[in-house]
């Protein structure tokens, strides 16, 4: 699909070429860091061959279409690059530290996958803003471009143009309305974003017929659960298990947590040391019924797993360490939403410790724990990852801007994307996953992008002509071609996740294209809007 944008955008072989070169030669040296340091290309690092495909093809498309353009006019191939390095250098340098800035804000994430895509991604747009800034131009200057007449041109941009020239006087002529209009839409979108939800539930990014799916769908339902809490029960103490004290408090825990049972999550069933020991109790008692039960004795309790450790069978080291000081007790609960065992699991922490207060420690673990654990620190990490991105990406805009006011008000329209994206969220009944936890400080490094271009022809613009009007109308003639097509090639990088199984993928592309043209419409609009009410003369800037 990105190579169809390319060929149509530019009609050359050199368009589509050069900037597949880039990605191509970037995606690999990214892959080979990845095997060097023995990072796993795991379940959220996927996503990184597309973002890369898109961003990278994005920068390229700025550079190319600003050399084609004054090649056709000066039909010198070493000057032109010279002008389109000058006119769009900056701009690409500036827009790939921020998204990469927006990247890297992952690294810090407590959870490995995200963390690698963190630190991979970021190194990939920095990798692909040396291949596109180096390469691509070498590649040009050793090259035979063929000239287009400028006839052929002109008759490429002309419907483009009158589209830019609309929007340019929309946005310079009623900035008022526009400003007060979209400040309603973000109260609104503040309000649906509250409404929110949390979920991280993995077997319900399958389809229904998934043979996964199915299978674990089955298993709860027939077999008690396919998923464990794990407790352990440490006493401290070497042979402190012989205690009958200890096993009889094992068995009230058994029979409290096989009672549990709401409308979300119950205990199938319960896996211990007491089970064996009744059972081993029972057999050496003729299978009289009437046996099965812990003996009160501790001498016993000590023969018969002896007798039962030397039966042949390797079962008991599922339940005790070797020193009979611990015990493990297998809970068997279905597979739901994680947010919803932390409130077994509180529940189930609570209960146990004031059962063995005073005579053993209990602690939980098991893949209930691990799914619980993932979701907090997941939250944890995306609002971290959000600050990081949203201070670094600001500090990034006022240093290109060379205004801290303007700067920082030029950050609004890059937050309109998130909170945009909230409302379809909560319209449309998608959740709060892992994988949508990542997309707001993605949208906010990408969505800047095109502020960025933006900003930094405006302001070269308006300082020269003291003109908003005139700077805002030559800004869109000049770079929002290129903003355009950019944004429909990362839009149809992510789009192409809607062709995934997993309906978490689905989301993630759906919408991370959806932010991204919501940045687009909001730096046409809006942020010529802003300009055009704060900026009286060039020495506001």
């Amino acid at each position: 699909a990105i190579v169809v944008v390319l060929a149509v955008l530019f009609k050359r072989a050199s368009g589509v070429i050069l900037p597949l070169l880039a990605v191509t030669f970037t995606i690999t040296v990214v892959l080979s860091l990845m095997a060097i340091t023995g990072a796993p290309f795991t379940i959220v690092t996927q996503i990184m061959p597309s973002f890369l495909l898109a961003v990278i093809t994005g920068g390229s498309i700025h550079l190319l279409s600003v050399f084609y353009k004054d090649f056709a006019k000066t039909h010198d191939v070493k000057k032109s690059l010279s002008y389109a390095m000058g006119h769009s250098g900056l701009a690409i340098v500036m827009t790939s530290l921020t998204t990469a800035a927006g990247l890297w804000s992952f690294s810090f994430s407590e959870l490995s996958p995200v963390a690698d895509l963190g630190v991979f991604a970021s190194s990939g747009v920095l990798i692909g803003l040396i291949f596109t800034l180096i390469l691509i131009p070498a590649l040009i200057s050793m090259s035979k471009i063929k000239v287009k007449s400028s006839k052929e041109d002109a008759h490429e941009h002309t419907n483009m143009d009158h589209m830019l020239l609309g929007i340019s006087r929309i946005s310079t002529g009623y900035p008022k309305a526009i400003v007060a209009i979209s400040g309603v839409m973000i109260i609104v979108a503040i309000f649906f974003a509250s409404q929110l939800r949390f979920e991280h539930y993995p077997l319900e990014w399958f389809p229904e017929n998934h043979v996964s799916r199915v299978a674990t769908e089955i298993v709860d339902d027939k077999l008690k659960g396919s998923v464990t809490l794990e407790v352990i029960v440490d006493t401290h103490q070497e042979n402190g298990l012989y205690n009958p004290d200890i096993l009889n408090k094992i068995e009230s825990a058994t029979e409290y947590l096989n009672s549990i049972q709401t409308e979300t999550y119950f205990v199938g069933k319960t896996l211990s040391l007491v089970d064996v020991l009744k059972e081993t109790n029972r057999a050496l008692n003729e299978n009289k019924p009437e046996f099965y039960t812990i003996p009160q004795d501790k001498d016993l309790i000590a023969q018969e797993l002896f007798l039962f450790e030397n039966s042949g069978s390797d079962d008991l080291q599922d339940f005790v360490d070797s020193s009979f000081s611990k015990a493990r007790i297998t809970v068997k609960v279905p597979y739901i939403d994680a947010l919803q065992y932390n409130e077994f699991i509180s529940l189930v922490q609570t209960e146990l410790d004031k059962e063995f207060k005073g005579v053993a420690t209990v602690s939980l673990t098991g893949i209930t724990t691990l799914l619980a654990v993932i979701m907090e620190k997941s939250i944890n990490s995306s609002a971290v990852s959000y600050m990081i991105a949203f201070g670094l990406i600001s500090i990034m805009m006022i240093i290109l801007v060379g205004n801290v006011k303007i700067g920082l008000i030029s950050m609004i329209p890059n937050m309109l994307p998130i909170l945009f994206l909230s409302t379809i969220m909560v319209v449309f009944d998608m959740p709060l996953d892992m994988f949508t936890m990542l997309i707001g400080a993605i949208a906010l490094g990408l969505a800047v992008d095109d502020t960025v271009h933006f900003m930094h022809n405006f302001r070269r613009y308006e300082l020269e002509y003291n003109d908003v009007d005139k700077a805002v109308r030559l800004t869109l003639m000049g770079t929002g071609r290129a903003i355009v097509v950019t944004s429909v090639v990362l839009s149809v990088g992510f789009l192409v996740l809607l062709f995934a199984s997993m309906s978490s993928m689905f989301n993630f592309g759906v919408l991370t294209a959806s932010a991204i043209f919501i940045a687009l419409m909001a730096d046409f609009f809006l942020v010529p809007a802003i300009m055009k009410l704060m900026i009286h003369n060039k020495g506001d800037l």
